[in-house]
C-alpha cells in the first residue's frame, strides 16, 4: 500500500475535518486535532514528535498522540521508530483495529507476507474488512500466487471504493489469465465503451470468441484492425473467426497478411506458429517455436504451442511432455490456453490421445483434460 493510502489523522480542508470527526473507525479527539493540524500542514513533525513525547510522558494512554506518533514514523520513513511505537501501542490497546491494520501494512512492506497475511485473515474473520484492508490482503494472496483470493479481496474493495481503475483492470488481467472468461465479461460490463483500450478490447473479443459469439468477436477484432492492422495477434484470431464463419477468403487474407510480418518478440512467433499450424505448415511452424527455445529455452507459451504441433503430427508422448510441463510449472497458462485450444480439436483426437498416455505421470492431465472436454 502507498504513502498516499497511509491514514493521516491532519484534515487539509473543513470538509475533510468535519469527516472526521464523524469517523468512528479512528477515534481521534477532535480539539487535539485542530491544536496540532497547522504544524502537519507545514511539515514540522520533527516538532511535533517532540510535543507528542512529552504528552506521553504525562499521559500514557493518551490513544490521539500514539496515533499520531505512528503516523509521523511511518510519513518520515523512520521504520525502526514505527515498529517501536506500533509495538507500544499494541501493548496499549491491543484490539483496536486500525493499530493492526498498521501491523499488518508494516508486514507487508517488509516483505514479511506470512505475518501481514495471518494478521489480514485475523481483521477479516472478526469482521473488520475496511477497504485498506480487503486491498492488501488481495496484495497478500497474489505474492502466494493464489489468484482466486485475491480477485475476491479486491472486488470487495472495488465494491466500496469503485473508481479504482488500475485496480479493476487488474482485476479483469487476473479472470482472463486464469481462462475465467465469463467473469471477465461481467467485469468488462463495468466499463465504458469509450474507456476501453486496445489490450480491453482484445481481451474481451477472445471473451466472446471462447462463448462462441463469432460475429462479436470478428466485430471488435476487425474495430482493433482498423488502428493496428500489424497487430499479429489480432491477425491471428480475425483468420481464426472467419474460418469458423466460412469466409475462407477473408482467413487466407489476414493470415497472408500476419505471415509477411517479421515477429519482434517470443510471443508473436508462437502466434505466427499457430497460424502455421492452421494452414497445416508443420515444418514452419516448428522452425519457430525452434527458434524460441533457442532464445528463451522455458518460454511456455512456445512449450504449450510445441505439444500442439506434436498433438496434430500424432506425436502423443511427445505432446504430453510438452503440455505436462506448463501443466506443472505454469497452470493459469496452460488453463488459459487449452480452454480456447480445446475448441479446435476433435473428441476423437483428445481420445486417442488419453488412450496412449498410460504412464501414471500424465494421470492428473489426462483427468483435467477428461472434464474439461467432457470426454467420458
Amino acid at each position: 500500500m502507498n504513502k498516499k493510502e497511509q491514514v493521516l489523522t491532519h484534515p487539509r480542508s473543513e470538509s475533510e475535518e468535519a469527516a472526521l470527526h464523524k469517523t468512528e473507525e479512528y477515534k481521534l479527539d477532535s480539539y487535539f486535532l485542530c491544536s496540532n493540524n497547522q504544524k502537519w500542514l507545514r511539515n514540522e513533525l520533527t516538532e511535533l514528535e517532540q510535543d507528542f513525547i512529552e504528552i506521553i510522558n504525562n499521559v500514557p494512554d493518551y490513544y490521539p498522540t500514539i496515533l499520531e506518533l505512528c503516523n509521523i514514523y511511518h510519513e518520515t520513513g523512520n521504520r525502526a521508530k514505527f515498529r517501536e511505537m506500533l509495538n507500544y501501542a499494541l501493548k496499549k490497546f491491543p484490539d483496536d483495529d486500525l493499530f493492526l491494520i498498521m501491523n499488518a501494512e508494516y508486514h507487508y512492506e517488509n516483505n514479511d507476507f506470512a505475518a501481514a497475511r495471518r494478521a489480514l485473515e485475523s481483521l477479516a474473520a472478526r469482521g473488520i474488512k475496511p477497504p485498506r484492508v480487503m486491498k492488501l490482503l488481495g496484495c497478500v494472496y497474489l505474492n502466494f500466487k493464489e489468484k482466486t483470493l485475491a480477485i475476491e479481496s479486491f472486488k470487495n474493495y472495488l465494491r466500496e471504493r469503485g473508481g479504482d481503475a488500475a485496480l479493476r483492470l487488474e482485476v479483469i488481467r487476473m479472470f482472463f489469465e486464469t481462462g475465467d472468461f465469463i467473469n471477465t465479461l461481467l467485469e468488462l460490463k463495468d466499463i465504458p465503451e469509450l474507456d476501453k483500450n486496445a489490450e480491453l478490447k482484445k481481451i474481451e473479443a477472445v471473451c466472446f470468441y471462447y462463448k462462441e459469439d463469432y460475429k462479436k468477436a470478428l466485430s471488435i477484432f476487425t474495430s482493433i484492425y482498423r488502428h493496428y492492422s500489424d497487430d499479429i495477434f489480432t491477425l491471428m484470431y480475425l483468420g481464426d473467426i472467419c474460418c469458423r464463419l466460412k469466409k475462407n477468403y477473408r482467413a487466407e487474407y489476414y493470415w497472408e497478411r500476419a505471415l509477411k510480418i517479421e515477429p519482434a518478440t517470443a510471443e508473436e512467433r508462437a502466434y505466427i506458429a499457430k497460424i502455421y499450424l492452421f494452414i497445416s505448415e508443420y515444418d514452419q511452424a516448428v522452425k519457430l517455436i525452434d527458434y524460441n527455445f533457442k532464445k528463451i529455452p522455458n518460454h511456455y507459451l512456445s512449450i504449450f504451442t510445441m505439444g500442439l504441433i506434436n498433438l496434430c503430427e500424432d506425436k502423443y508422448h511427445l505432446a504430453a511432455s510438452h503440455w505436462l510441463k506448463v501443466f506443472r510449472e505454469k497452470y493459469d497458462l496452460f488453463v488459459f490456453e487449452f480452454e480456447l485450444t480445446k475448441k479446435t480439436l476433435k473428441p476423437e483426437r483428445l481420445k486417442e490421445f488419453i488412450s496412449k498416455l498410460t504412464e501414471a505421470e500424465y494421470a492428473v492431465l489426462c483427468d483435467y483434460i477428461k472434464e474439461r472436454c467432457d470426454l467420458s
